[in-house]
C-alpha cells in the first residue's frame, strides 16, 4: 500500500511522521485565495501525483433586477468539476451578517426577498471535493423602485387667510424609491369616495398652499406620495376650519384606559399656533349624552368618573383668542373591567 500526502505548491501539508497509508483526505476551510493542491502517493513501485485546484468564480454579472430580487450569472472559473456554489450578499446600508445561499448547482441564480430601491453587494464562491474556494470579486447593484409602502407622516393644516390654507407633512418611512411628488386631496364631504375629492398635485416638496376655499367651513385633508412606479397609501384624514387665526387640529390623538373609571388622553399640539384652551368632548357609546370639558394648554388629560368596562368616544379641539379649531376624528376606548364584579364562571 502506498503512503499518501498532500502538498500546496512546495509546502508539505502532511507531517512525515503522520503520513497515512492507502488514503488521505484533505479538507480545507476558510480558503482566501486560489491554489494548487497535489496529492502524492509513494510506494516501492514509484511516485504518482494528482493535482487539484479550487479558484474563485468570475465576478457575478447582473442580468435582471426587480423591486425585490436580483438575478446574477457568473463564469465557473474552475477547470475541475464544481460540486456547488455559495452566494453571499448584504445590503450596503444595513449592519449585520452576510446572508448566504448554498447548494446552488447552476451558474445563474435569482436572489429574492430583497428590499426595494436598496443597494446590495454580492459574492460567489465555488465548492469542490477539496473545499470552498475564495469569493469572487463583488458586484454592487440596486433593486428597482416600488410605490411607497407608507403614507406621508404628521400631516398638518392651518389657515393663512380665511380662504387659503397651508398644508405640511413629512416624507413616508418606506418611500421604496425616489419620491417624485405628492397628491393632496381635500373636501367638505369626507363621506364621499376619495376619487370625488378635489386634488392638488405637488412637486417633491413637503408643503403647499391651497386657496379659494369657502369661509367658515370644515375641510378634510389627506396626502399621498408617489414614485415613478405608482401611488402610495393615503395619510389618515385631518380637518381644518377655514377661519383665520383659529388653531389647527391636534395631532396624534390617542386614548388609553388607566383604570376601571379613568381613561388617559394624549396628543401633540398643532404647530405654530397660539393656544389658550383645549376642549374635549366625550360620550358613553354611540348614543350617550356628550360631555364637554375645557382646560388649559397641555398634551394629556385624564378623564375620570367613568363606568367600568364601558366604551367611550372622545374628540379634542384647540382654541385660540380667535376661536376654536377643527375637532380631531373620534377615538374609542373601553375602561378596565371592575375587580368587584369579575366575570361569572360556569359551575
Amino acid at each position: 500500500m502506498p503512503y499518501v500526502k498532500w502538498m500546496m505548491g512546495a509546502e508539505d501539508l502532511t507531517p512525515e511522521d503522520d503520513m497515512p497509508v492507502g488514503r488521505n483526505v484533505l479538507e480545507l476551510t476558510n480558503v482566501k485565495e486560489s491554489a494548487n493542491y497535489t496529492c502524492v502517493a509513494m510506494s516501492s513501485l514509484g511516485v504518482i501525483e494528482s493535482v487539484a485546484q479550487i479558484t474563485a468564480p468570475g465576478a457575478p454579472v447582473v442580468t435582471e433586477t426587480t423591486a425585490t430580487s436580483i438575478t446574477i450569472t457568473w463564469d465557473s472559473g474552475n477547470p475541475d468539476p464544481v460540486s456547488y456554489y455559495v452566494i453571499e450578499y448584504k445590503s450596503k446600508t444595513q449592519d449585520g451578517p452576510y446572508q448566504i445561499k448554498e447548494d446552488i448547482t447552476t451558474t445563474r441564480y435569482s436572489i429574492g426577498g430583497l428590499s426595494p430601491n436598496s443597494e446590495y453587494e454580492i459574492w460567489v464562491s465555488a465548492v469542490n471535493s477539496i473545499g470552498q474556494g475564495p469569493p469572487s470579486e463583488p458586484v454592487v447593484t440596486r433593486t428597482g423602485e416600488q410605490a411607497p409602502a407608507s403614507a406621508p407622516r404628521n400631516v398638518q393644516a392651518r389657515m393663512l387667510t380665511s380662504t387659503t390654507m397651508i398644508i405640511q407633512w413629512e416624507e413616508p418611512v418606506e418611500p421604496n424609491g425616489q419620491i417624485r411628488g405628492y397628491r393632496v386631496y381635500y373636501t367638505m364631504e369626507p363621506d364621499q369616495p376619495v376619487s370625488n375629492w378635489l386634488k392638488y398635485n405637488v412637486d417633491d416638496n413637503l408643503l403647499t398652499t391651497i386657496g379659494n376655499l369657502l369661509e367658515h367651513e370644515t375641510y378634510t385633508v389627506r396626502v399621498l406620495a408617489f414614485t415613478s412606479v405608482g401611488d402610495g397609501p393615503l395619510s389618515d384624514p385631518i380637518q381644518v376650519k377655514t377661519q383665520q387665526g383659529v388653531p389647527g387640529q391636534p395631532m396624534n390623538f390617542r386614548a388609553e384606559a388607566k383604570s376601571e373609571t379613568s381613561i388617559s388622553l394624549t396628543w401633540s399640539p398643532p404647530r405654530q399656533d397660539s393656544i389658550v384652551k383645549y376642549e374635549v368632548c366625550y360620550k358613553e357609546g354611540e348614543r350617550g349624552n356628550e360631555i364637554r370639558k375645557t382646560f388649559d394648554p397641555a398634551t394629556s388629560y385624564l378623564v375620570e368618573g367613568l363606568k367600568p368596562n364601558t366604551e367611550y368616544i372622545f374628540r379634542l379641539a384647540a382654541r385660540s383668542n380667535q376661536g376654536q379649531g377643527a375637532w380631531t376624528l373620534d377615538v374609542k376606548e373601553r375602561t378596565m373591567q371592575s375587580s368587584k364584579y369579575p366575570l361569572s364562571k360556569s359551575l
